[in-house]
């Protein structure tokens, strides 16, 4: 029996990676997973996903917003082994995802679609646009 959700997307992601881990569910919006894609062949580096979608249970187990757009498969929390942070944020603004989250001491980037008003916050600090 093969694993649930091992759908491969693209050449670089394959849906499991998306997919909550307490339920394995999955919501991906296009959108996010098109500018995903896109991040991946600019900067040619493996992307790996630490939190795609989540269920409420999910959410609420890791500390999320409650309207987080995890619930919505419109998030992702993203790492790339040996690349800054900072310059992989400069990529994500490029290629236009609307709200990013600098979180330095976990190395890891928050990107979503959110509809208006881009955000970018370090922590818990808006810091641009």
């Amino acid at each position: 029996m093969g694993i649930i959700n091992d759908i491969e997307l693209t050449e670089y992601f394959s849906l499991y990676e998306f997919e909550c881990p307490c339920c394995r569910r999955v919501m991906l919006s296009p959108d996010l997973f098109a500018r995903l894609n896109h991040l991946r062949m600019v900067i040619n580096r493996p992307v790996y996903i630490n939190s795609g979608y989540r269920c409420p249970e999910e959410n609420k187990k890791v500390g999320g917003v409650s309207g987080s757009y995890h619930l919505l498969g419109m998030a992702v929390d993203i790492h790339v082994k040996d690349f800054l942070l900072f310059d992989l944020l400069l990529f994500a603004q490029e290629i236009g995802f609307n709200g990013i989250g600098f979180y330095e001491k976990k190395n890891f980037l928050h990107l979503d679609i959110r509809p208006g008003q881009k955000r970018v916050w370090k922590g818990s600090k808006l810091i641009g646009y």
